[in-house]
């Protein structure tokens, strides 16, 4: 054991140091496209969530914390590596690979005696056998979580990653409604008061409604197990929603998620914490609950002595986009950018501003019918759905043109947002004298950050990341003639 701990960088680890059947159990629980609508860590929409609010009784919620990046493959590579995105070469893609050098806490997990196992979603999208792995990083798959605890030996310590699909697009139209579920209250105020939104919306709602349904079968066979009071539960979402301003962008909508751990006997029940936390903590928390020690290259920081009732060790996060869809003309171009984002202010640096942040227009204006079913009918990164077909087909409406823009326009180097006073980041604060300062100390303070932990980005191959294939799963390729 002690050599292989070695061989993945966990040389003085202290593996061992107590029985193998009192280590803690580790059960994590991972959405598609589930986040926060704004900076304010409160469900707006109105859902029904039984059962992350039986984590939430159970355990620390935290109200502030973030994605690594608001795209599915950079999110789940940085949670299983404890690394910054950029440091993870094409992971830092969607649709990509996660080169084998780069270590993940359950293959670390597994070399300590635990047994490791996901359903669903693991990593993904992206390819496995082009760098030579021969299962999925998140570990070995199973069909659920009740019958990984069917087929585990009782008293072996495990580390599950239940990944749901949902609430991720596509959504049947009127999933919501026909299960009772509306969306009534105020509109989001970055996008238009339109039935068919609201509908979209209802339709998210009802998605995230049947994750929540997911997540108390797993809670109750747990318990059934008997070893809920030996087992570390974490919930959370790997980047925000599927609409626009949100996923695939650096605002709050797109990278500010919910998360709430339990661990009885060590977390105090009903607690809130709003320290500034990042998803890259979850892989160095596990390896310190399991005994073991993250290791160097790791840039998350455990989150242990917070779960322990300490005070948060960071004063910001910084969080990263580079391609989402390949929706550029220029092949494997996307919208890179890197965020700072303190209690106060989100910092926003765009180092391609000359591109289209939500990707190339449409040549020629697609049918709804497209629009809600193909990514690539024109600005690939904001997911197909109603909401994306009535933003683009109503774009001449003075009603609906300044939600257009906020969608679709291009933006400047760096952007500037109050987050007290604009919860929803919908006034940059870039152009204004009167946060010349803040800006120019902001963008010091991320140069410094990137400059750190070797981002190419503000290195000499800067556009390296626009130079990776990509390793398509089915539905997700470029199309031809793009």
């Amino acid at each position: 054991m002690c050599s292989a701990l070695g061989a993945l960088g966990l040389t003085g680890a202290t593996a061992g140091a107590t029985p193998m059947s009192r280590r803690p159990n580790i059960l994590f629980v991972l959405a598609d496209d589930w986040g926060w609508t704004s900076s304010r860590a409160i469900d707006e929409l109105g859902m029904t969530l039984p059962n992350f609010e039986r984590v939430k009784r159970a355990g620390l919620t935290f109200t502030n914390a973030f994605c690594a990046a608001p795209t599915c493959t950079a999110s789940r590579g940085a949670i299983l590596t404890g690394r910054a995105p950029w440091q993870l070469e094409e992971g830092a893609n969607l649709a990509s690979i996660l080169p084998k050098k780069f270590g993940v806490y359950p293959d670390m997990l597994e070399a300590a005696g635990y047994v490791v196992g996901f359903a669903d979603k693991g990593w993904a999208p992206g390819q496995l056998k082009p760098v030579g792995r021969t299962r999925n990083p998140a570990g070995d798959r199973y069909a659920d979580f009740p019958a990984f605890m069917d087929k585990r030996q009782a008293g072996t310590p495990f580390c599950f990653w239940l990944g749901t699909h949902d609430p991720h697009r596509p959504y049947v139209k009127g999933q919501g409604r026909a299960h009772g579920v509306t969306f009534d209250g105020p509109m989001l105020p970055y996008l238009p008061d339109a039935p068919e939104i609201r509908e979209d919306i209802a339709d998210y709602m009802y998605a995230v409604e049947r994750f929540d349904h997911i997540l108390g079968v797993a809670l109750d066979r747990l318990e059934a197990s008997g070893e809920a009071d030996n087992t570390l539960v974490v919930v959370t979402g790997d980047n925000g929603p599927s609409f626009t301003h949100s996923k695939a962008t650096l605002y709050d909508a797109g990278s500010h998620v919910p998360m709430a751990v339990s661990w009885p006997g060590k977390v105090k029940p009903g607690t809130v914490t709003d320290a500034l936390v990042v998803l890259t903590d979850l892989a160095p928390t596990f390896l310190q609950v399991a005994g073991l020690r993250p290791t160097p290259e790791m840039t998350g920081r455990s989150l242990v002595p917070l779960l322990r009732g300490g005070r948060g060790a960071r004063d910001a996060v910084v969080t990263a986009m580079e391609r989402h869809m390949d929706g550029h003309t220029e092949p494997g171009s996307g919208y890179p950018m890197r965020a700072l984002r303190t209690d106060r202010y989100l910092f926003i640096r765009n180092f391609h501003p000359e591109r289209w942040p939500a990707g190339d227009p449409p040549r020629q204006t697609p049918s709804a019918d497209r629009l809600e079913k193909d990514n690539y009918a024109g600005f690939a990164d904001i997911g197909p759905g109603p909401t994306k077909a009535f933003l683009v087909l109503n774009q001449a409406d003075p009603k609906v043109a300044p939600y257009f823009a906020l969608a679709t326009r291009k933006r400047p180097p760096r952007e500037l947002y109050d987050i007290k006073a604009d919860p929803y980041q919908l006034r940059d604060l870039s152009g204004d004298p009167r946060y010349a300062a803040r800006l120019k100390a902001l963008d010091q303070r991320l140069e410094k950050e990137l400059v750190a932990t070797a981002d190419p980005r503000v290195g000499r191959d800067p556009d390296v990341f626009d130079h990776y294939p990509s390793y398509s799963d089915p539905g997700f390729g470029r199309p031809e003639g793009f």
